[in-house]
């Protein structure tokens, strides 16, 4: 791509050469169908143009598409294969020249710099019937959106640089870093209490406007920063605010949040739209630029990259043996039957279920790779398997992607108020709440059963009968983090920073390099319940478990390098 660019540049000063023109006239010369700052911000047709160009900035694949998967792997959930293994991440030793680095930084700062522009020059715009409210209102979106794109700055760099103004200025492109914290501080937080005072609710919204962002979501995003922080009386709050708002409900079935056809519904808080079908796009051989897996932007690879590769994907994100051992344990009482959110999340070779139009048992016979070579089971959670026969040849999607709904808002509420005040009782009203959606065993059942809970993040396959404990705090809490969080949330971009702000990913790792270590030991069997792992044993831990994980380094990406060498103000 550079070269590219350099070659065009070189062009164009050839051509200058040539023309034999005077120099300074032909550089002062005015392009008048050309659009300036000066002729474009003067209309609120104008103003809501450039807003949509921010929400735009969301479908970019590093910031809500199949680029989210490079963080995926880096977590406990995520194994990967062989041929188009993400060796650097999975491994923790992501380099600062790396692609999806680059594009991630990038493209976050795309809709930082858009945003930007909208915050500072909508209110100047004079039309007589644009009104301060309208124009409030723009602003207020904008703020918000700049809010989550600072927020993910912030959370997957752990540092970046403030820039609020957008004037292409020396200072305001050659500026330090600043730490997460002062990200919050001076950019997040004041812009999302501008959003809070200015936006809707969910519930004002027409269906025409369904998309935009709302109270609920910068509530949402509020709750997260205090959570993060560990301000749980601050977090618990807001996340009460979103739960008695009276906006929000959980769907009956947990497929509707991951298809194309149940969009923007009642637990959506805050979701980025796609559509494979606006733009006709390109294949992966043909690309409308040189840019990898271009989707036209209205599209997200990420089908792509979760699908298996005889059923054209990728399967470079696959389940880890904890996860899918995780999913079979999600029971339901009285019954063999898979939970509703196993369905939506994994599918293994035994599974009784429709995937991609077919039994695994036939997809099996089919094609002998399938779940084979150590492949236990494949992601369905953003894939398209409930309703194609496979994931064709173009890389592209039509189903939206979550960064917030309720379920989250409920698990994280619970969090909060058991660690703000130990109310354990309360704690787990929400997460039954999220169970009960989902058809199994209650926490308050199992209590009611016998006084205690069981383990069920402990492998049953390697260590017989999961230990069944008190509901004690520190067992909600374990039980919080290492099973409903990663059962509820898998493959939504949620567990890498929830290891990182629970500051357990060394102890996790080694406790599933422990479990890996056994596992190899006993091999393969394919006829081994629960996860009948055939060919070999595929090694998720090894090279991460073994003291390699630095927080300094491997908790965030690096700043890309050519940031590094091009801003003067680092």
């Amino acid at each position: 791509m550079k070269t590219n660019k350099i070659s065009i540049l070189s062009i164009l000063a050839l051509t200058v050469a040539f023309c034999g023109c005077d120099e300074d006239k032909f550089l002062t010369q005015v392009n008048p169908n050309q659009l300036t700052e000066a002729t474009f911000w003067s209309s609120e047709a104008d103003a809501n143009a450039a807003l949509t160009t921010v929400y735009a900035a969301l479908q970019l694949q590093s910031v809500s598409g199949g680029d989210l998967n490079y963080e995926m792997v880096k977590s406990d959930l995520g194994g990967t294969n062989d041929w188009t293994r993400h060796f650097d991440y999975t491994e923790l030793s992501v380099s600062d020249v790396d692609g999806p680095v680059e594009r991630s930084w990038a493209e976050l700062y795309i809709g930082i710099f858009r945003a930007n522009q909208v915050i500072r020059l909508v209110p100047g715009i004079e039309e007589d019937d644009f009104t301060d409210e309208e124009k409030t209102l723009i602003v207020a979106q904008a703020r918000f959106l700049r809010a989550f794109f600072y927020f993910e700055i912030a959370y997957k760099f752990g540092q970046g640089v403030i820039t609020t103004t957008s004037t292409g200025t020396d200072e305001d492109i050659h500026i330090p870093l600043s730490t997460q914290q002062e990200i919050i501080d001076q950019v997040i937080m004041p812009d999302l209490e501008f959003a809070l005072e200015n936006l809707p609710s969910a519930d004002d919204l027409d269906n025409d406007d369904m998309g935009r962002v709302t109270w609920g979501a910068a509530k949402t995003l509020q709750g997260k920063i205090y959570l993060y922080a560990q301000d749980w009386d601050a977090a618990a709050a807001a996340f009460l605010e979103v739960i008695q708002s009276g906006s929000y409900s959980l769907v009956s079935d947990p497929l509707d949040n991951f298809n194309h056809t149940s969009k923007f519904n009642s637990e959506s808080i805050f979701e980025v739209p796609f559509d494979g079908e606006i733009n006709a796009g390109s294949t992966d051989t043909q690309q409308v630029d040189d840019t990898p897996f271009n989707t036209g932007s209205e599209s997200s690879t990420m089908a792509r990259w979760f699908a298996p590769y005889s059923l054209a994907g990728w399967q470079v994100v696959m389940p880890t043996y904890f996860a899918h051992e995780l999913m079979l344990a999600d029971s339901v009482s009285g019954s063999s039957d898979r939970s509703a959110r196993y369905n939506v999340n994994v599918v293994g070779s035994r599974d009784n279920t429709i995937y991609y139009y077919d039994q695994p048992s036939v997809l099996r016979a089919e094609v002998g790779r399938r779940w084979g070579f150590g492949e236990s089971a494949y992601i369905k959670k953003y894939t398209n398997w409930y309703h194609q026969d496979d994931e064709g040849v173009e890389w592209r999607t039509s189903i939206n992607f979550k960064h917030m709904r309720l379920a989250d808002v409920y698990l994280m509420y619970a969090e909060a108020v058991l660690e703000s005040t130990g109310d354990i009782a309360t704690a787990i009203e929400y997460i039954d709440r999220v169970r009960s959606r989902a058809g199994v065993v209650l926490l308050q059942d199992y209590i009611d059963a016998n006084g205690t809970i069981p383990q069920l993040h402990v492998s049953a396959e390697l260590y017989g009968t999961r230990p069944q404990v008190a509901p004690t705090l520190e067992n909600i809490r374990t039980h919080l983090r290492m099973v409903e969080r990663p059962t509820e949330l898998c493959y939504e971009n949620t567990r890498w920073r929830d290891l990182v702000r629970w500051d357990i990913v060394q102890s996790v790792m080694e406790s599933h390099l422990a479990d890996e270590n056994i596992r190899v030991g006993l091999g393969p069997n394919e006829n081994r319940p629960p996860l009948h792992i055939a060919g070999r044993i595929r090694p998720d831990f090894v090279n991460v478990g073994v003291g390699n994980y630095d927080p300094e380094t491997d908790n965030y990406f690096p700043i890309p390098s050519i940031e590094v060498q091009n801003n003067q103000g680092f």
